[in-house]
């Protein structure tokens, strides 16, 4: 018996406007200190007299690690016994901070196909995706437009293959 194989999502089945929901990921205080002690060390990341002093009146959670529970959300779109996407991989990243995200803060990514073109090599298409990072009252706090190539589906192959 074969193994099951899981269904990949090509170039081609990505629709221009299409909304994708990753899955929520909470702001753990514990986790958002360790990774704020030992990679982005400010002290309105790991010292909550002095945050309480700072434009940001607490601790807020490093940009890294923002980044960190965008991926864990991502991995519900991208990555999932479901399907996973055919990623070839990312060329440019714009990245927008906009709100600060606190300990216990549950965020989420929402991922929307803005444009896709075909690639100047065969076998890939060019895909803009605009993240939008949402916090629990759907307040965005991080955008992230990522062009990345996606491959094609092969000549003369079905849809889920």
């Amino acid at each position: 018996m074969e193994p099951q194989r899981m269904p990949i999502v090509y170039f081609e089945d990505l629709e221009v406007g299409s909304e994708h929901l990753g899955r929520e990921c909470v702001c753990d205080k514990d986790e958002m200190l360790e990774f704020s002690r030992r990679n982005d060390p400010w002290p309105f990341h790991v010292d909550e007299a002095a945050a309480a002093r700072s434009p940001f009146g607490g601790v807020i959670a490093s940009g890294g690690y923002i980044i960190t529970l965008w991926y864990r959300s991502l991995i519900e779109i991208y990555n999932t016994p479901r399907a996973t996407w055919a990623f070839l991989g990312a060329l440019e990243w714009t990245l927008k901070f906009r709100a600060p995200v606190r300990a216990a803060d549950t965020l989420r990514a929402r991922v929307t196909v803005k444009a896709k073109r075909p690639w100047i090599k065969p076998g890939r298409g060019l895909v803009t995706l605009f993240n939008e990072i949402l916090n629990q009252r759907s307040d965005v706090v991080c955008t992230v437009e990522v062009k990345v190539l996606v491959a094609t589906r092969a000549e003369g192959a079905a849809p889920d293959s």
